[in-house]
């Protein structure tokens, strides 16, 4: 690549990158706002090329080669020269968690400096050859979706090294501008309309403040479901004239509902603001929107989640730290808004021809505690599902995650049948 393609930007941040930058701030190097995702490789990775296509994609991203700064009362992003990532050895068969205890903390990832990404590569045991690659990042860089974005970059990059080819130059970073002061007013006005009143989910005392859910290690639980539940869904979903999301988005708020009684409650959910000039952009590009729940075990509670969730879709463009400040008026400790989240990934997960070998995502597992309750819900090939239910280890929700466990397969069970199978 041109090393002249590569020049120094300024930006003012985005709503989400200040979030994550003041999150750093209160609780620096917590795992909760780092990102490890893994790659399959299918074949024998070239290791000298891998680590070049890496270098290649950082280049190539001005998100993964940015340093955030404070200038002038306002939170900047400044472009700088790439920093080639480490690619590290892990023994042979090494696991998600086990990879996960030896680079969440590590002090090669710094954002501060703009090494946004640690490679780290373990080998498959057994005869047919193979790898998983894990990409450590950080929220301030990097989603869900970017982790596909940098798969299919990176395999196209492994291809071009390997056969001598340049890189494409580097990829501008547009950032769609904040709303106008009119825009700002209307959309003030909808979410203080919207969630007036709205209490906090009921929790243990005051709750756990944002600083304390990042410094607990995470309890963990996951929700096993039949191979047939995703295209029941999908069959529920057609019947009731809605995504298969809503269906699984109001299971989870019933299952809420059955645990702690309560009527009127919020779940942040989070949403992705790519636009169609960034769709094959790395960054984190979501916001996390606020969906109330109102009489989650009556009729139509799945219809009702759905309208307020697209409601809320068409007023997403308020920033979230201003959403917090024209809505919180209740002075207390836990997470403003929400204290529970909903996490879902429905995407496909192609294979990426990398010249010798194959490369695919798979689902990103949260590192770190980031709510006083998250279900996180994957949507794997073949419309199977795979679920994760997460709480701060200590904390109220940790001793019931196997009852909120059972009472999501319940409430799944019930919100996917028939009236004809209820009356049989």
């Amino acid at each position: 690549m041109d090393a002249s393609a590569l020049h120094a930007e300024r930006r003012a941040a985005t709503a989400t990158e200040r979030q994550f930058w003041f999150a750093e701030r209160i609780a620096p190097g917590s795992p909760a706002w780092r990102v490890l995702s893994t790659v399959r490789i299918d074949g024998t990775p070239d290791r000298k090329a891998l680590a070049a296509a890496a270098g290649r994609v950082v280049a190539r991203h001005p998100a993964l080669r940015s340093v955030f700064a404070p200038e002038d009362g306002e939170l900047g992003c400044t472009t700088v020269e790439p920093a080639d990532p480490p690619l590290l050895e892990l023994p042979p068969g090494t696991g998600f968690e086990a990879a996960a205890r030896e680079l969440a903390r590590t002090a090669l990832l710094d954002p501060g400096t703009g090494h946004h990404v640690v490679l780290a590569l373990s080998e498959d045991v057994g005869d047919a050859p193979g790898a998983t690659l894990y990409v450590l990042t950080h929220h301030l860089v990097y989603d869900g979706l970017s982790h596909e974005v940098f798969t299919a970059d990176l395999a196209r990059a492994h291809a071009r090294v390997l056969a001598g080819e340049p890189e494409p130059a580097p990829l501008a970073h547009p950032v769609p501008p904040p709303p106008d002061a009119a825009r700002r007013a209307e959309l003030t006005a909808y979410w203080r309309s919207a969630l007036d009143g709205m209490p906090d989910l009921p929790g243990d005392g005051d709750g756990p403040t944002q600083r304390d859910l990042a410094r607990t290690e995470p309890h963990s639980r996951l929700v096993r479901f039949p191979g047939e539940a995703g295209a029941t869904v999908r069959e529920a979903a057609r019947r009731l004239a809605c995504p298969p999301f809503a269906v699984l988005f109001t299971a989870y708020a019933q299952a809420l509902y059955d645990l702690c009684g309560a009527e009127d409650f919020c779940v942040g959910t989070p949403v992705s603001t790519r636009t169609p000039d960034l769709e094959d952009a790395i960054g984190c590009l979501l916001t996390t929107l606020p969906v109330r729940i109102r009489r989650p075990a009556e009729a139509g509670a799945c219809e009702r989640t759905w309208t307020t969730f697209t409601d809320g879709l068409f007023h997403m463009d308020l920033p979230q730290d201003d959403l917090v400040r024209a809505v919180r008026t209740r002075p207390g400790r836990r997470m403003p808004l929400y204290q529970a989240l909903f996490a879902y990934e429905s995407w496909p997960r192609p294979v990426h021809d990398a010249g010798t070998v194959r490369m695919r995502t798979m689902p990103v597992t949260p590192l770190g505690t980031q709510a006083e309750v998250l279900f996180q819900l994957n949507e794997l090939p073949g419309h199977r599902l795979e679920g994760m239910l997460q709480a701060p280890a200590g904390g109220l929700w940790a001793g019931r995650l196997a009852a909120l466990s059972d009472a999501v397969r319940h409430r799944l069970a019930l919100l996917t049948t028939t009236t004809e199978e209820i009356a049989r």
